[in-house]
């Protein structure tokens, strides 16, 4: 039991005597990702830890990234799971070239960096983000989760506008049977 209690006092230390500075230190890392040594763990850590600070350094980095930054799909991750967590009365600034670039991952690419950056623009109200989403789903051949993504953003500010879409989707014989699926669920329990 000795490894647990040194373990619970360095947590002790870190998080409760030393949190200012510990979080000051972590918002500096996030401008910094290639001293990151473990991006996964730093990004799952930001999620655990539950601290809205870290959202607009995040924004911030995700919106001066490029394709194929290492750093970048587990940036997107940590910053979706943070808003997810935000309440709805909480604020936070977005930089003004976000949602343009996540556009142009969505849209122009496919896979993990698609579907990252669709569910960090499902927490953008604005009619740039609708139409993105809008327009990734005309297309076919991604992730289904991307789709996914796409379709809670809409829902998410829209719901009754988009609901009629999802039932569409759920009912495309041509679309992935997972995203048909998830569509189901959707109405079956708006219903």
């Amino acid at each position: 039991m000795p490894e647990i209690n040194d373990k619970l006092s360095t947590l002790y230390e870190i998080l409760i005597d030393n949190s200012e500075t510990f979080e000051q230190e972590t918002i500096d890392l996030i401008s910094q990702p290639n001293k990151i040594n473990n991006l996964n763990s730093f990004a799952s850590l930001m999620v655990l830890l539950k601290n809205a600070r870290f959202i607009e350094p995040l924004l911030l980095q995700i919106s001066r990234g490029e394709k194929g930054d290492v750093w970048l799909c587990d940036f997107l991750y940590a910053a979706g799971g943070l808003l997810r967590e935000l309440s709805e009365d909480e604020d936070f600034d977005t930089p003004k070239n976000l949602v343009s670039k996540l556009g142009s991952w969505i849209i122009n690419y496919s896979g993990e960096l698609a579907w990252m950056g669709a569910s960090l623009l499902k927490y953008s109200p604005g009619k740039s983000a609708e139409k993105i989403q809008l327009q990734k789903l005309e297309q076919r051949g991604d992730f289904f989760l991307t789709y996914v993504e796409c379709i809670s953003g809409l829902l998410r500010y829209h719901k009754s506008k988009y609901l009629p879409l999802v039932k569409q989707i759920a009912a495309d014989e041509t679309r992935d049977i997972k995203l048909r699926e998830y569509c189901q669920s959707v109405i079956d329990n708006v219903q």
